[in-house]
């Protein structure tokens, strides 16, 4: 392709807050005041955090299936996830068990520059995003190895 069309896509993802389920989207092992709300809304100053250990297990519901063509996460250096399990209509829900152990959709690595500032986007494999209507994340730790895990925004 163009030098062009990653750019289109890349920009293209930022609009899929709007398709979300909000009250069907929900995040495991969350602190209570720093929820996965914070993380996706925009507007939020606030930020998800995980709770009794560095793992988080996002679940997100779409209104109707979506194409996804990147994922931004941003988060502070030592403590924002190193990598993203990412599951896309998973056919049974996943816990933390299933999201370590099942082969995910795929699998990204993320870079301390992946998560700098506002989070760069960070390309999917298209062809097995298309039809998505639920999507598991799971974060199994963060760059830092530290306790926590804090998403500051989590964007599609």
């Amino acid at each position: 392709g163009t030098p062009a069309a990653p750019k289109m896509a890349a920009q293209s993802h930022y609009d899929l807050f709007e398709q979300l389920e909000l009250p069907q989207c929900e995040c495991l092992n969350a602190a209570k005041d720093h929820t996965l709300r914070s993380a996706l809304t925009p507007s939020d100053e606030g930020f998800l955090q995980s709770d009794a250990d560095e793992e988080l297990l996002i679940s997100l519901r779409f209104m109707q299936a979506v194409r996804l063509s990147a994922i931004v996460v941003a988060g502070p250096a030592a403590s924002a996830p190193s990598e993203l399990r990412i599951f896309a209509n998973p056919p049974a829900p996943l816990d933390f068990d299933s999201g370590r152990s099942n082969a995910p959709t795929q699998t990204l690595p993320l870079t301390p520059a992946d998560v700098a500032r506002e989070g760069r986007p960070v390309e999917l494999r298209f062809v097995h995003f298309q039809t998505v209507r639920e999507l598991t994340i799971f974060v199994p730790g963060n760059m830092g190895n530290e306790e926590e895990t804090v998403i500051a925004r989590l964007r599609l």
